[in-house]
């Protein structure tokens, strides 16, 4: 079984920074897997055996980037105001440096505003050296520095474009600066008019802004994990040896019976033992309205109780609690590459190689075989070097992964990697597990029948008693169907008989409840019920018959029905809207069943499912799952329970419902916070979303570059205007990422 380790990592800053580190951090014996984060700095690195942590950080090191241990630790307000103090500190750096750089460089962009007047307003061509030098120095420093550790190491990435052309602008201006002493510090000098310390200035300034509008579209997208974050409480009151204790939340024990407050945040996930409240399951949910809850309920921990005071017996503790999970699954879906991504990450590996090879051609070309000076050729091949900073191809898929498995969190959509958001955006059959999915899986009583009517209550005092202790199915909706003032039979002994029902005796009587064949082994004649029972057949129900044998008679006759319980699995309100929609987008809706195939049918119908299978054992529905694979059907699986596993883990996409097994949960791709089918649908709708998102911010970027390239290399743009369209591309990416929020909250 793989583990994890998870560093901090300084220094990427692209496309080519993430496989730079992926590739150092694979070459230690070990690793199975890295997975860089270009939005967090972080990098998740899976291994088994034993992994000397210690090269992991000198494999970084040798590569040029910082690297360090994320301690294990549990949420605390230290820990996130010293994350947000962090991100603060790395924002105010990169803002003053801007805001230094964008006031140098004003002058020497504005003289240029006089030109087209006929005026000759120009700086002094030393002032404009002045202005260039801290610039150039100081906030291009990053740059200097990125590019050092990449030639270090025989890599290259968007600083050594940065730096490589500014500083071709920025020595070309100086070289002429000191060509002509006559006319440094001339206010209307010819000289100033070749210098091109405002395009290194403009492009360093411009890349300046990029990073800012970067950092705070980056702060935005990490919100949806970081709310997810602080939904976990910090606090509980627990009862511990008798006495009432405030402790940590994370430090609260299995044996602990956790007391919540009016208003508290629910501290751990636990069954409610005592007490009656309305939960506010929203923030974890989406449910909008508050969920009551009685003893015996399950509640979630970070959900906020209502008036109510409940004490409640921790399940689920520390990393394993349903937000912890959710939690965990967002980050990984964030680290994980969809196919599209990992196609770019082939480009991206030659691209900047490339771009250096096309902007020696643009030199040469220009010098010559173009016929102009060297300083235009410079000027040219800087351009190209500018255009092409792939910040934009580094941002497009993480930042539409980060916002978009953020967002579909808070749907109740929990998807456990990126791969799985790919392949919902091309589902073209959903299969169903019919109990628990489509239905409600708990069996209530629809009719009843009772030869005679003026003992009810005696003959419902012997069915309570019979099966106060089953734990059945069936056992329990008839426990439910009876009133709770009718007091149960004390039987001398209860007998289970597998797969048909129970037998008792009592005051020298016996009693039998169970299936119609039970009845026929008993002799129990149900000729008399047969329009009871061909009504309830007709809706696929189930039926439960109660009969006694009066004393010590031989005669298997002489047992004779009491009474008579028609049961059956109600449909899920939102499965028959759940279906309309799937077949809507084109999507071939099967149902499968363990049950009968005349029970499965009836639900079928009712839900118009025109494919539907029953009688199938787990192997059945997996062996279903590869006939539809060889058809080249794209297939998710929904199911709940633990005889679902094996189709779940067989399906392209498998889904499991929010209440299911953990088996089921644990087997699938992702996972639905409510057990609401209606979900699936949504679920398949924002793969869709998110995956045409990355797809648009992909094509977007490279298109970019497409179309940026040629004209640089052409002469129609100048590095001023590359650097600026080189921020916007980053800028642009960004923001079409964050509306992600917003289109899927437009799934209905």
């Amino acid at each position: 079984m793989s583990k994890v380790i998870e560093l901090t990592v300084k220094g990427m800053s692209c496309a080519g920074c993430v496989r730079s580190v992926e590739k150092a951090l694979t070459s230690v014996q070990g690793v199975v897997s890295a997975s860089p984060d270009l939005m967090s700095n972080t990098a998740t690195i899976s291994y088994t055996g034993r992994v000397d942590e210690s090269l992991l950080l000198k494999s970084l090191a040798d590569k040029g980037y910082q690297a360090a241990l994320v301690p294990k630790v549990t949420v605390s307000d230290e820990a996130k105001v010293q994350s947000i103090d962090s991100a603060n500190d790395q924002d105010g750096s990169d803002t003053r440096l801007f805001l230094l750089a964008l006031l140098l460089t004003f002058p020497l962009v504005g003289q240029m505003v006089f030109l087209p007047l006929g005026l000759n307003y120009s700086v002094p061509p030393f002032i404009q050296f002045l202005l260039a030098l801290p610039v150039q120095v100081f906030a291009g420093a990053r740059f200097y520095k990125g590019i050092w550790q990449a030639l270090r190491f025989g890599q290259s990435n968007m600083d050594t474009l940065v730096a490589i052309g500014t500083s071709a602008a920025f020595g070309l201006s100086v070289f002429i600066l000191l060509g002509d002493y006559s006319e440094w510090m001339s206010w209307s000098s010819h000289l100033a008019h070749e210098l091109y310390f405002e395009a290194s200035a403009a492009v360093i300034t411009l890349v300046l802004l990029g990073k800012v509008l970067e950092e705070k579209a980056k702060e935005k997208t990490n919100k949806a994990l970081e709310s997810l974050i602080q939904l976990q409480p910090l606090n509980a009151t627990v009862i511990r040896d008798g006495k009432q204790l405030t402790v940590p939340a994370a430090k609260v024990a299995a044996d602990d019976r956790v007391i919540v407050r009016p208003g508290d945040v629910v501290p751990v996930d636990g069954v409610i033992d005592k007490g009656t409240s309305q939960i506010d399951e929203a923030m974890i949910t989406g449910e909008a309205m508050p969920v009551i809850k009685h003893i015996g309920d399950a509640v979630i921990g970070g959900t906020v109780n209502g008036e109510g005071v409940l004490h409640l017996a921790p399940t689920t503790l520390g990393t394993s609690s349903r937000l912890s999970l959710i939690i965990e699954q967002v980050k990984k879906a964030r680290i994980t590459k969809p196919r599209i991504q990992k196609l770019v990450d082939k480009v991206s590996a030659v691209f900047v190689p490339a771009v250096l090879l096309l902007s020696l051609l643009t030199f040469l070309g220009w010098w010559i075989l173009g016929s102009v000076s060297v300083e235009v050729a410079i000027i040219n091949a800087v351009t190209v070097l500018v255009i092409a900073c792939p910040c934009a191809l580094g941002l497009a898929t993480p930042t539409a992964i980060m916002v978009g498995s953020g967002q579909a969190a808070r749907m109740g959509i929990l998807v456990k990697n990126a791969d799985v958001i790919e392949k919902l955006s091309k589902a073209t059959t959903v299969v169903f597990d019919k109990t628990g999915t489509l239905t409600e899986g708990r069996p209530e009583v629809i009719s009843t029948t009772f030869p005679d009517d003026k003992n009810n209550e005696d003959v419902l005092s012997v069915v309570l008693g019979l099966t106060k202790d089953s734990a059945h199915p069936l056992s329990k909706a008839l426990i439910e169907f009876i009133d709770d003032k009718i007091i149960p039979r004390d039987f001398d002994g209860i007998t289970a008989v597998p797969g048909l029902g129970l037998s008792a005796t009592l005051a020298g009587d016996t009693y039998f409840l169970g299936s119609e064949r039970y009845m026929q082994q008993a002799g129990v004649q149900l000729d008399f019920y047969q329009d009871f029972v061909e009504a309830n057949n007709a809706c696929g129900a189930s039926l439960v018959w109660v009969a006694r044998k009066i004393g010590n008679a031989e005669n298997n006759n002489a047992a004779t029905v009491i009474c008579g319980f028609a049961l059956q699995d109600q449909i899920k309100s939102q499965s028959l809207e759940t279906v309309q929609a799937l077949k809507a987008q084109g999507i071939s809706v099967v149902m499968l069943s363990g049950d009968q195939q005349l029970a499965a049918q009836k639900v079928a119908e009712q839900l118009a499912i025109e494919k539907v299978v029953g009688n199938l054992l787990p192997e059945d529905k997996l062996a279903y799952l590869k006939e539809l694979h060889q058809q080249n059907e794209i297939v998710v699986m929904v199911g709940d329970g633990i005889n679902d596993a094996p189709a779940l883990a067989g399906a392209d996409v498998g889904l499991a419902m929010g209440d299911g097994s953990d088996v089921a949960i644990n087997t699938a791709d992702a996972s639905l916070i409510q057990s609401n089918p209606y979900l699936v649908y949504k679920t398949i709708r924002a793969g869709q979303v998110i995956h045409d998102k990355i797809a648009h911010n992909l094509i977007g970027a490279f298109v970019y570059n497409v179309i940026g390239l040629p004209l640089a290399a052409s002469g129609l743009l100048s590095p001023v205007l590359a650097g600026l369209a080189m921020a916007l591309s980053s800028v642009t990416v960004m923001a079409s990422s964050l509306s992600l929020y917003s289109s899927l909250k437009r799934i209905d």
